[in-house]
Order: C-alpha cells, then sequence, then structure tokens
C-alpha cells in the first residue's frame, strides 16, 4: 500500500509503518510538534530515531505496511 493508506491504518489501530524492503526500521505515525515519525529498529527498542527525510521514492513507494 502507499505511505498515507499505510498511515491512516497505523493511526486507526495505533501500529508502526515499514517499508517491505526497509524492514528493520519501523515508523509510528504521531501528531507531535518535535518529530512527524518516531523511528525504532526493532519490537524491543521504542527508543526515539533520527528524524526522517524521506526521499521521493519512499514517499511514492507502494511497499508500506503496517506492523502486526
Amino acid at each position: 500500500m502507499n505511505i498515507i493508506e499505510a498511515t491512516k491504518k497505523a493511526v486507526d489501530e495505533n501500529k508502526a509503518i515499514y517499508r517491505k524492503s526497509l524492514p528493520h526500521i519501523k515508523f509510528v505515525p504521531t501528531n507531535s510538534k518535535n518529530a512527524a515519525f518516531i523511528a525504532f529498529s526493532d519490537d524491543n527498542d521504542r527508543s526515539a530515531g533520527r528524524m526522517w527525510n524521506p526521499m521521493a521514492k519512499d514517499i511514492l513507494s507502494n511497499d508500506w505496511e503496517v506492523l502486526n
């Protein structure tokens, strides 16, 4: 699915999103003024990561998924 569909579903389900091509990096969509996304590298580490600066290929990708 695209990033918009994945984000909407993740917000509804309070879950993270990730790209199938980058499964080790996950994002939790938030409405925080400090960061649009909080990144973590695995399920046990929910610490805030670096700010994400998406490339056009990330935004246009259709391989976004919602973490189960």
